[in-house]
């Protein structure tokens, strides 16, 4: 499935002005910010973990808008079904 990488995109321009700024707040080429913020590179779980500190996502919630915003509502009920 093909990531939806609007709700990180706009956090990344929200959070650090520029996919510039936030490539250098990643200590990343402007190659990489621009791939990882267009789609074209998945994240690793240590990017995520990077990401997540320098764009302050500090709860689940914003977490999974930002990182997983294509995951179905059915898994978060009370039944876990």
């Amino acid at each position: 499935m093909e990531r939806n990488v609007k709700p990180f995109r706009m956090r990344v321009i929200e959070t650090c002005g520029s996919i510039g700024a936030f490539a250098k707040a990643m200590n990343w080429s402007a190659r990489k910010a621009s791939y990882v913020t267009t789609g074209r590179q998945d994240l690793t779980v240590k990017d995520i973990e990077d990401c997540a500190e320098v764009l302050g996502v500090d709860n689940v919630n914003d977490f999974m808008r930002i990182f997983y915003p294509y995951l179905s509502i059915k898994w978060t009920d009370e039944k876990g079904a």
